[in-house]
């Protein structure tokens, strides 16, 4: 449960801002499958930041040509994301996993004790640390669960969240990502959410 708070306590925080905001955003542009997008995306960040933490992931992001193939597989994440059929659909946990893989990717962790103790053990208790940063994506990451949520629960959320706006909103937000990526300004963006976080 420490875990979990230690994610939802991160919230707020720049790093965090990072990972959160492009899950948000899927989950706006996938109308018919928000749920299967935000579960698949939690899965997708929680096991890259695991592998890289464990020494299983050690590609660097850097260079033009990455930078252009990743702001050309999140624009195609989005764009599977709101073509998606349904929960049971294969774009949608796919662009869920690879958004999620991407940020997860990207995501240099604020450390909490928690997170901590989870990114030092992850050589030596892999199922159990993997377990724990699931549990601690799932706090970090819950107000796009909720927002996936929702609309199962109250029918008025789900024709407000319908609306072709909301879809434009949140693919709005994908496309900067992707500019962001492209022209290699990631680092630079996350540092002024940081500084604006501090201030």
């Amino acid at each position: 449960m420490a875990t979990f708070l230690e994610g939802v306590g991160s919230i707020g925080v720049a790093c965090t801002l990072a990972a959160l905001v492009p899950a948000v955003a899927l989950v706006l542009v996938a109308r018919k499958a928000r749920l299967t997008v935000a579960l698949s995306y939690l899965v997708g960040v929680a096991l890259l930041t695991w592998a890289r933490a464990s020494g299983h992931w050690d590609v660097e992001f850097s260079g033009a040509v990455m930078f252009l193939a990743s702001a050309a597989l999140v624009v195609g994440v989005f764009v599977l994301a709101y073509r998606a059929k349904g929960l049971a659909s294969l774009a949608a946990t796919g662009s869920g996993v690879v958004a999620g893989a991407m940020a997860g990717w990207l995501w240099r962790p604020c450390v909490g004790p928690k997170l901590g103790e989870i990114l030092n053990s992850t050589d030596t208790e892999a199922a159990r640390t993997l377990g724990l940063m699931l549990v601690y994506m799932a706090g970090a990451l819950l107000p796009a669960v909720l927002l996936a949520v929702l609309p199962h629960a109250l029918p008025a959320a789900r024709r407000f969240l319908d609306r072709p706006p909301v879809a434009v909103v949140g693919g709005a937000v994908g496309a900067a990502y992707a500019v962001i990526l492209a022209t290699g300004r990631y680092d630079l963006v996350v540092g002024e959410l940081y500084r604006m976080a501090t201030t």
